[in-house]
């Protein structure tokens, strides 16, 4: 398996490296927003119009409107939710980064109707703050690059630790036919990997398939 190294330019890891912790601060920021905010005004709602169907005089037709509101409303929560673990899992923060992974992993192969196998360590390391939310937005672009291939139809994951590093690999049976978006994402990952002094390696497996990998020094990843 041959490593995958970006172009060497330190500035370039310094404005990516920069780039990637905006973001993240970004999604944190955001989802804070939509939990407290939005959320509150949304459950505020829901018993206004809780509170309307118990206590006003009201006709069927009204009621019939009323019941269609709080269905709606309540999609509004469900999509509030869904997006607020898309910018941050809370998962990741409450239970760590094997079960976070296994709830992206099975939630996106059950969407797209594939089959996935996964393979984790029984006991998690203690990780840092940014090894945590780097680690898995490396899983997570893998998989993202995995799933948008042709004709893949099963997902391997693996997490595997020993005394000197950490590997993520990620493989599939589809077509390796990677795209402009594919290729750029690759590169941002592989900086995201260099941020804690690891690398990506990439293999196509015959016509069909490939595997992509990230191992990462554990002393750069733990607390």
């Amino acid at each position: 398996m041959q490593p995958y190294v970006p172009p060497a330019n330190p500035d370039t890891q310094q404005l990516v490296e920069y780039l990637q912790g905006s973001a993240e601060s970004e999604r944190v920021s955001l989802s804070r927003e939509l939990h407290d905010e939005l959320g509150g005004l949304l459950v505020s709602v829901v018993m206004d119009v809780a509170f309307a169907e118990q206590n006003l005089q009201i006709d069927d037709g009204l009621r019939l409107r009323l019941g269609r509101v709080r269905h709606s409303l309540a999609q509004a929560i469900d999509l509030k939710r869904r997006m607020i673990e898309h910018l941050r899992p809370s998962i990741l923060d409450n239970f760590g980064l094997f079960q976070a992974l296994r709830w992206e992993v099975k939630t996106r192969c059950n969407e797209a109707h594939l089959m996935c196998n996964e393979t984790y360590p029984v006991e998690e390391p203690s990780f840092t703050k940014e090894a945590l939310i780097g680690l898995f937005r490396i899983g997570q672009e893998f998989l993202n690059i995995a799933l948008g291939q042709p004709s893949v139809s099963t997902i391997h994951i693996t997490v595997a630790v020993d005394a000197d590093a950490l590997r993520i690999v990620v493989s599939h049976d589809g077509s390796a036919a990677l795209s402009q978006n594919d290729e750029f994402a690759i590169r941002s990952t592989a900086h995201r990997a260099q941020t804690f002094d690891g690398q990506l390696s990439l293999r196509k497996l015959g016509e069909e398939g490939a595997v992509y990998c990230a191992q990462l020094p554990l002393a750069r990843l733990t607390q």
